[in-house]
């Protein structure tokens, strides 16, 4: 399950208050407890209260490619397309992959700080890469 993830400035009936957004999120962690066909951990709910501002904080936009039906057209700057509120984001896979990303590991650091640093990286060697190729 997902929340509704608006474009912006959208006010569609879809789109939840922030009142409602934390009335869903405290229901979603009574009820996962009733229901175990909801199993979704409490560190991914509570995600949704704090979800990442834009998608370049996002770590599943980050490690998503995603294309159109076509198989050619790239959707970005996330699966929704278009201008996304990341504010008000819905997508389980983003709030999964954040709460991911916040789980620390001895000594403090958390896995999101190891992937930002990765991906750092990865973008240098690609640079340099394709300057080696011109």
């Amino acid at each position: 399950m997902s929340l509704f993830t608006p474009q912006t400035g959208a006010t569609a009936p879809e789109c939840l208050t922030p009142e409602e957004r934390m009335q869903a999120i405290e229901d979603l962690l009574r009820l996962r407890r009733q229901f175990s066909k909801l199993d979704m951990g409490e560190g991914t709910l509570r995600e949704f209260a704090h979800a990442p501002r834009s998608p370049e904080e996002c770590m599943f936009a980050q490690t998503t490619l995603n294309i159109s039906a076509d198989l050619k057209t790239k959707i970005s700057p996330c699966q929704f397309g278009g201008d996304p509120d990341c504010s008000r984001c819905g997508c389980m896979g983003s709030m999964a992959l954040a709460a991911v990303g916040h789980h620390a590991l001895p000594g403090g650091l958390t896995l999101g700080r190891i992937f930002r640093a990765s991906a750092h990286i990865g973008k240098l060697a690609a640079r340099f890469h394709h300057r080696k190729q011109c």
